[in-house]
């Protein structure tokens, strides 16, 4: 299993993805736009389909991307 964290900021969003141990497998930061979203999508799936997103949401930025996640068919945490 993969777990990308994303840090969500107004303009844009950093990820990180991790695997079980707790290794960096990866990293990117794009546009908090649709072009955005689909570039994470897309930089996302080369980690296969088991995995996690976890998504900081300290100032209730990232709603409409965790409903965007969730809406794909993501497991959010």
């Amino acid at each position: 299993m993969v777990v990308i964290g994303i840090d969500p900021r107004k303009r844009s969003r950093t990820a990180v993805a991790v695997d079980e141990a707790g290794r960096q497998l990866g990293q990117l930061t794009v546009c908090s736009d649709p072009q955005g979203l689909l570039r994470l999508w897309a930089w996302a799936s080369r980690f296969g389909p088991d995995r996690r997103w976890a998504v900081e949401d300290g100032r209730g930025i990232a709603g409409r991307l965790v409903r965007t996640l969730i809406g794909q068919g993501a497991a959010v945490v």
